[in-house]
């Protein structure tokens, strides 16, 4: 049969299907941009409510006088939406999950307005009547009722938009139907992540391979439909929008034409480190092969000298906040670790930094006096038995990193990054775990994408996972990912999460 006319659908119909069935970028950026139109038009139309209940004309004069609480809500909510992890496409489409933190997102920022500003404010309690209202300066008026109808109309904007998205982006319509190409450990590593935590997305119709004995059986539940020579007729056959190449080697000539045949008709062709890099915040550092310059970046961007300044600048000023903060509970928490067990206040350890570069850290002590008796490195584990009681606390409070902040003053370390491993463990690791000794390539962190999104491990596996998330962070750094790693760090200490 000739392929042409094989993958030649209705372009109209197919062109219609395509828009419905949004890949990941797209459905985040459909989130992001429907978030921050809605919470403008929340802020503003509560403020022409306001102005029209008051009699009051809404002017430029009026918005410069009003634009703190205003911005305070608009940023508020974009902290809180980064903070809550509700650009996870996984949460976004939980309707229960949404709601929740939506609902607890309108009560945090009006918490967090009565302390900032009905507190301070000098206006006097507002009665219920227009002319009351009337009888007040706007400055006066706003502090009370229109930053109140704001916060209250943003919610309620949120929570509908949130729950249409949920609804109209988790049906069996919309899911992106895929192929994959290559029934290997690649190809069945990605089917098994799509099913477990992403199947409102994606839909896989099965498997491409051409080894005989696989060729129409079921792998996981998921077919292996046939081999290579076939991929224009299944590709029509169930409307396939996106062929994901799982296949370390290079690609033969024939299944080459064939693939650049659907892509020619509007078929998505997508790698499969890359979809999984999409889907989980990792990169498949065992699943690359010969697309291992998919890794990491290889060329420099021409802003990553303005982003290391930042950067330098950012580590500073946290430092000596974070300095600040250190020398204030220093009395406390050492008085607390010396009546909890015998030793010293803190303990040293030697990390290897940027390029290897050895150098030593602090904590505060939270196991017992000499955990590595026999000298060896061990890994800490959760509920480790030598962790003492105020060292639990400190551990899920991240209190125990503090002191940290000096290593981020004299330069050794950053606000985040990779967390520095020690080097007896790095021997071992670079030996077992590909591309390991990459995380050396940036500077270490306090925080990083690997300790908000994986806690402590103690085997080699874990390790594998932990570099799979710093290698993304090197790749994708950038300001707007540290300020969703400090926020959601902060999210950790406040609920205590921390191992």
């Amino acid at each position: 049969m000739d392929r042409s006319a094989v993958l030649e659908p209705p372009v109209a119909r197919r062109r219609a299907r395509l828009r419905s069935r949004l890949a990941i970028p797209e459905r985040r950026l459909l989130l992001v941009m429907g978030d921050l139109l809605l919470i403008s038009l929340g802020i503003a139309g509560s403020l022409l409510v306001w102005s029209s209940w008051a009699q009051r004309l809404l002017n430029w004069s009026l918005w410069q006088q009003q634009a703190l609480w205003a911005f305070f809500i608009f940023m508020g909510w974009l902290f809180w939406l980064m903070l809550s992890d509700l650009y996870n496409l996984r949460y976004a489409v939980m309707v229960g999950t949404s709601v929740r933190r939506i609902l607890a997102g309108g009560i945090t920022i009006a918490l967090a307005y009565l302390i900032l500003f009905f507190i301070t404010s000098p206006a006097p309690i507002l009665g219920s009547t227009p002319g009351l209202l009337a009888q007040l300066t706007p400055t006066e008026a706003l502090p009370r009722l229109a930053p109140g109808m704001a916060i209250i109309s943003t919610t309620a904007l949120l929570l509908g938009w949130r729950i249409i998205y949920a609804c109209a982006l988790r049906g069996p319509q919309t899911r992106r139907r895929v192929l994959i190409i290559g029934a290997g450990k690649a190809g069945t590593t990605l089917a098994r992540t799509i099913s477990r935590g992403h199947s409102a997305h994606y839909e896989v119709i099965g498997f491409i391979d051409d080894h005989p004995q696989k060729q129409f059986t079921s792998l996981n539940g998921v077919p292996v439909l046939s081999g290579h020579e076939r991929l224009a007729q299944i590709v029509h056959k169930y409307r396939i929008d996106e062929l994901i190449i799982a296949i370390s080697a290079r690609l033969e000539d024939d299944l080459f034409q064939e693939i650049i045949a659907c892509h020619e008709r509007g078929v998505t062709v997508t790698p499969m480190p890359l979809l999984y890099e999409r889907l989980t915040g990792r990169i498949a550092v065992e699943h690359i092969g010969s697309q291992w310059y998919t890794a990491l970046p290889l060329q420099r961007h021409a802003a990553s000298n303005f982003f290391e300044m930042i950067k330098r600048v950012n580590d500073l000023v946290f430092g000596l906040i974070g300095g600040l903060v250190f020398l204030a509970l220093l009395p406390g928490i050492a008085l607390a670790i010396r009546l909890d067990s015998p030793g010293p206040v803190f303990y040293a350890q030697e990390r290897s930094g940027i390029h290897g570069r050895r150098f030593r850290v602090r904590k505060f002590r939270s196991m017992i006096q000499n955990a590595e008796r026999d000298g060896q490195a061990q890994w800490a584990a959760k509920d480790d038995q030598r962790i003492t009681r105020v060292g639990k606390f400190l551990r899920k409070t991240r209190l125990d990193e503090l002191p940290q902040v000096i290593n981020v003053l004299r330069g050794e370390m950053s606000l985040v990054g990779p967390r520095p491993e020690r080097p007896q463990f790095i021997a071992q690791l670079q030996h077992q775990i590909p591309f390991y000794r990459t995380r050396l390539a940036i500077k270490p962190g306090l925080t990083g994408w690997a300790q908000i999104n994986y806690g402590y491990g103690n085997t080699v596996e874990d390790a594998m996972i932990k570099l799979q998330y710093d290698l993304y962070y090197i790749k994708h750094q950038a300001p707007w990912l540290d300020l969703l790693i400090v926020l959601r760090t902060f999210g950790v200490v406040l609920r205590m999460k921390g191992q």
